[in-house]
């Protein structure tokens, strides 16, 4: 599969849409309108409005930006949208979309804003340490818990948290292997 990006980046390139969060952390500066769609997670109700309001922020200097062109002259933030020329810093957009979010809103866009690499590799370290410590015998050969199979544990959650987001069987079984990836160093 391949991805192609804004009005002006183009690219074949390979996609893995399961976890794009670390690419986010990486950019600096993104397309007005890929912001936009980050923000309201698909939502195509809300595309307009938070437009519009990212657009009066970037005016009001609480949004930074750049001109994807390169020049450095000023024309009006409308102007330059309509062009596709807006480049939005990543982090103030972030910023100022949480302190303008309601606090439902805020809870989702906080769950969809991408975590630092560090914490996620300390949760990834603390999920494998759990796994292996709940699949693990003592020195005396007695199991450490009443799970025989990464399956049982799995199985288990479900069980007691059914209908959870983000704790489906797909989900659980994608984390605890990057998880012991991530503790084992590969």
């Amino acid at each position: 599969m391949s991805k192609t990006f804004g009005n002006h980046f183009r690219a074949q390139i390979p996609s893995n849409d399961s976890n794009c969060d670390v690419y986010w952390e990486l950019s600096d500066y993104l397309p007005l309108d890929t912001a936009i769609e980050y923000w309201c997670d698909g939502n195509p109700v809300c595309l307009e409005a938070k437009r519009q309001a990212l657009l009066s922020a970037i005016e009001r200097g609480h949004v930074k930006y750049r001109r994807a062109d390169g020049k450095d002259f000023k024309d009006p933030v409308h102007d330059l949208y309509s062009r596709g020329l807006i480049l939005v810093h990543r982090e103030s957009f972030e910023s100022w979309a949480v302190s303008v979010s309601g606090v439902a809103e805020k809870r989702t866009l906080q769950n969809h804003l991408p975590m630092h690499p560090r914490s996620e590799t300390t949760y990834l370290n603390i999920i494998g340490a759990l796994v292996d410590v709940m699949l693990a015998q003592s020195p005396g050969g007695q199991r450490l818990s009443a799970f025989d199979t990464q399956a049982d544990v799995i199985n288990a959650l479900l069980a007691h948290h059914e209908g959870k987001p983000g704790l489906s069987r797909r989900t659980l079984e994608d984390k605890f292997a990057a998880a012991r990836r991530e503790l084992i160093g590969r």
